[in-house]
């Protein structure tokens, strides 16, 4: 669900200030005493409303203070679902359809002045089942653009599209239709007890409800935030906005409370005081473990993952970020302790990691540890396949994709720090293996220039240019206007020249390219895809037909053949009976080409010392509350 893209860290010559001014700014009376990290973000984030979340970036704040009914264990792999806000696993019918779920008792928010005093005195409330069903409506409300979060959900809980239709009839701020209007297939039965019916089995719904987007949401943020000004006079009808758009109102049960959030500025992450009592997880029975399991746990053990099992979490008190978006600063700040950790930039990569992929030894002795790892996200560039001249030859985006040298572009632009992506579904997801490498995906000159000519035939035989005519100079959109993207933009002009296309290369910042694509503005887009759960069900939904209205087929890519497969595997409980509808799905994108598949990242993380509980998890968010600072050694290694 996570549409994304993760700056590419680069040198550049002119290094600005503002970033230190920002970090020299907190240093205040009200931090002593208290356990703070740092770090940056590097692209803004586009909401604090976990309804209208979409994107990682916006992810990565929200995990730290809303809450799903469940989450992914923070150590295991594979990857494990677990309860979070549910008290145990969802007892599920036999027939796959009705879900029930406990929520675990005495849950509080975090202290809020929406809240009236509690036996203690303090603004807060018990967590309901009630709370839940808001959240779902509000994710399923006309009003407000929830395109992505209401993407998995509206055509598999019943009585969903029927209730988004039905709010439409009201007035954007009239908030009575959360109380006037009920959705069917959600209820609240008891004051713990939550209910959903499906319209079908749904296998994946496990994950669906991982997601901190179903957090719950308590009325009185509606009554006090959105309807009044903070719990005073009523706001006109046609002010209010629906949507969570300020800190006030970003009100969850993590362990975490927004204290700050400038746009483009200073975010500030403090402990929150109500969050319940929660600790490190334990090491494992091998007993009960599978071979893949008990690797997993050595490695654990090997990286001192365990040593804190059992503490109460979380062990930090403040989250302070700043905005940076230009690589050099960002370095430089790590370089002198101003940040925990870091990833590497491309120009002093071969001055960080050996050609073996280790860390050298002048980084070591500084107390600084590097940490790799894959995780399952796919870049690409896309194509718009409403547009006359990419979406109207295939031949066309054919021969883009045949005369582009992906993995060239891996080691030029990005030190080899990823895969080559041959098909849709990501290489550790069950059904990469067996669709194999697609048709197209490799460079051959020879036919890129043969379909190059049967595009112009396809394009005058769809009245697009005449005959004769060259085909007109494509438009491609990056997000971000820094110079590892200006360095993109170049390296796709020379790939797109090979066989005689002239590019143009506009640089937008992140949330701009997400209006162009989402008003179908753009021709051709570079972003990516980061899976929400482990199933490449994820991946091949951006291509399902109806999904192209709920903002996550953004290619706009339909096929009647696909989107019946699609909706035959969604519901097969059996992952080896889902696997051969998951290959043909992918093979016809792969013929296709909706999208010029890039790569698959692998990170690398630089941390000093003083970071531990430090394991990068592939999907999850909101696991700040594992990690420890050690001041003392931060102190002595010059740091803050």
């Amino acid at each position: 669900m996570k549409w994304f893209y993760v700056i590419s860290i680069t040198l550049v010559l002119v290094l600005s200030a503002a970033p230190f001014a920002l970090l020299e700014e907190e240093n205040t009376e009200e931090l002593k005493g208290k356990i703070v990290a740092y770090n940056i973000y590097g692209s803004k984030v586009k909401s604090i409303d976990p309804a209208t979340c979409g994107d990682t970036t916006s992810s990565g704040i929200q995990g730290n203070i809303f809450e799903g009914l469940y989450c992914y264990h923070y150590l295991n792999r594979p990857l494990e679902v677990i309860p979070q806000l549910a008290d145990g696993m969802p007892q599920v019918s036999p027939d796959g359809l009705t879900w029930t779920i406990k929520i675990k008792k005495g849950v509080k928010y975090a202290s809020n002045p929406c809240f009236s005093p509690d036996s203690d005195g303090v603004h807060t409330r018990e967590v309901v089942a009630a709370d839940f069903v808001l959240a779902f409506k509000r994710i399923a409300d006309y009003h407000i653009t929830t395109k992505l979060s209401l993407a998995f959900i509206e055509d598999k809980i019943v009585g969903l599209k029927d209730y988004h239709r039905r709010t439409r009839r009201y007035e954007k701020g009239d908030f009575s239709r959360y109380r006037k209007e009920q959705i069917e297939g959600i209820k609240a039965p008891g004051k713990h007890t939550l209910r959903i019916k499906l319209l079908n089995p749904f296998p994946q719904f496990q994950y669906v409800l991982a997601m901190h987007v179903y957090a719950p949401i308590p009325h009185e943020i509606i009554d006090y935030y959105l309807q009044r000004r903070n719990g005073g006079e009523l706001v006109p009808m046609a002010d209010r906005k629906p949507e969570i758009h300020f800190l006030q109102a970003a009100v969850g049960t993590g362990p975490y409370v927004l204290k700050k959030w400038v746009r483009a500025g200073k975010i500030v992450l403090e402990r929150n005081p109500l969050f319940r009592e929660e600790y490190y997880p334990s090491r494992p029975d091998d007993k009960d473990l599978t071979e893949a399991q008990r690797e997993n746990v050595e490695a654990n053990v090997a990286a001192g993952l365990y040593k804190d099992a059992g503490k109460r979490v979380p062990f930090i008190d403040v989250i302070h970020l700043v905005f940076v978006a230009e690589s050099n600063p960002a370095w430089m700040m790590f370089e002198e302790k101003k940040r925990d950790s870091a990833g590497i930039p491309r120009d002093v990569y071969s001055d960080v990691v050996s050609p073996d992929k280790r860390l050298l030894a002048k980084w070591q002795k500084k107390g600084i540890r590097l940490t790799k790892d894959t995780y399952p996200a796919i870049y690409w560039l896309a194509f718009n396949l409403d547009d006359p001249v990419v979406g109207q030859s295939k031949s066309l985006r054919q021969a883009i994709r045949l005369c582009y040298d992906v993995e060239k572009g891996i080691d030029l632009l990005h030190n080899g720090r990823g895969i080559r992506a041959v098909n849709i579904i990501p290489s550790n997801f069950a059904g990469h293996k067996e669709a194999g490498p697609g048709p197209y995906a490799r460079v051959d000159m020879k036919l890129a220039r043969a379909k190059y000519e049967q595009a112009k035939k396809e394009l005058v035989a769809a009245g697009v240019i005449k005959p004769g005519d060259p085909i007109p100079r494509l438009t491609l959109d990056l997000p971000g206007k820094e110079e590892s993207q200006r360095r993109m933009g170049a390296y796709a002009k020379r790939q797109f020249s090979k066989i005689g296309l002239k590019l143009k290369v506009e640089l937008n910042d992140w949330p701009t390219l997400q209006k162009k694509v989402n008003s179908k503005q753009c021709q051709m887009y570079a972003m990516g895809w980061h899976a929400d759960y482990p199933d490449a069900e994820n991946f091949l939904q951006l291509f399902y037909s109806p999904n192209i209205q709920r903002g996550t087929n953004n290619t706009n890519y339909s096929d009647p053949k696909f989107d019946k497969l699609f909706e035959q595997a969604s519901v097969i409980v059996e992952m080896e009976k889902r696997i051969p509808l998951y290959v043909e799905m992918a093979r016809m994108i792969s013929e296709d080409c909706p999208v010029l598949l890039l790569r698959e990242p692998v990170t690398y993380l630089l941390s000093y010392d003083w970071v531990y509980n430090l394991k990068l998890h592939p999907i999850g968010y909101g696991f700040r509350k594992y990690q420890r600072i050690d001041p003392t050694l931060r102190r002595m290694r010059g740091g803050k």
